[in-house]
């Protein structure tokens, strides 16, 4: 009867480790320290999966211009260098969005954000090799 007690403990105290270990390993990967998965990344990460355009001046729809300049961010080396490849048609897209768009429509914050948005999901039609996370607005200019 103590021999099977005993067994019986150690068969319990086994399960509670193997439980506790794997509990451990679970709260360790799901627990958010992963940078990307949070999207919190150093300054040194961001330049190195971010592109810059070159300054682009455009008319607007209005009669009036717009000169801007964007820094797009993407989720891999991969998709920056295809983005590099694609800047003839990153320039294109964004005097295209410009060129419907009127001086009011880009003032204030939601006006930036939305042509920043509606910028990431056009440069996301683009790319084969992953995704915009994000279109910085680095300089705007509208008359």
């Amino acid at each position: 009867m103590k021999g099977s007690l005993v067994k019986t403990m150690l068969v319990m105290l086994s399960a509670i480790t193997v439980l506790a270990i794997a509990g451990v390993v679970l709260y360790i990967n799901l627990s958010g320290d992963d940078k990307k998965a949070s999207g919190k990344l150093s300054a040194d990460e961001l330049v190195e999966l971010s592109v810059t355009t070159e300054e682009i001046m455009t008319n607007l729809s209005d009669e009036g211009f717009a000169k801007v300049t964007f820094r797009i961010q993407v989720d891999n080396q991969k998709a920056k260098k295809e983005l590099e490849t694609r800047m003839f048609q990153i320039r294109n897209s964004i005097i295209y969005q410009l060129s419907g768009t009127q001086a009011e429509d880009l003032k204030g914050p939601e006006g930036i954000d939305k042509l920043e948005q509606d910028l990431q999901k056009t440069i996301n039609g683009f790319l084969e090799n992953g995704k915009v996370v994000r279109v910085f607005t680095t300089e705007k200019i509208v008359q």
